[in-house]
C-alpha cells in the first residue's frame, strides 16, 4: 500500500526588497527600484524601546514604528508598507551584523 502525504506549504506575504545598513549616526535603507532613505539612530533606539515613532528620510519621505508585537519594525514609504525584524535591527546596531533584510508587505 503506498501512502503520500501532501503538505501545502503557502507562499509568505513578504518579499525581500532591500537592506538595512548603519552608517554613522543613520541607518540607512536601500529598497530596491525605489531608492535610498535613512533613519537618525536615536530615533530608532527609542522606537525599538517603544517609545513612539519616527521620521524616515528620502526621496519620498516616511515613517516607522514598532510593530505591535514588538518583533517587527514597520517603515511606511510612500504608502507602502516595509518590515524588518527588531533582532537584526538590534544587531546592526549593536554590531553583531553589517546589514538587516528590508521586506515588502504583499498581503498574499
Amino acid at each position: 500500500m503506498n501512502t503520500f502525504v501532501e503538505q501545502i506549504k503557502h507562499a509568505s506575504p513578504y518579499e525581500l526588497c532591500g537592506r538595512m545598513i548603519m552608517d554613522g549616526d543613520q541607518i540607512l535603507i536601500f529598497i530596491d527600484e525605489i531608492g535610498r532613505f535613512s533613519l537618525q539612530i536615536k530615533d530608532v533606539s527609542l522606537a525599538i524601546l517603544g517609545f513612539g515613532s519616527g521620521n524616515i528620510s528620502g526621496p519620498v519621505p516616511g515613517v516607522f514604528r514598532i510593530s505591535e508585537s514588538g518583533r517587527g519594525l514597520y517603515l511606511e514609504i510612500g504608502g507602502v508598507l516595509y518590515t524588518t525584524p527588531v533582532s537584526r535591527v538590534r544587531a546592526v546596531l549593536s554590531g553583531v551584523h553589517r546589514k538587516a533584510p528590508v521586506m515588502r508587505f504583499t498581503g498574499s
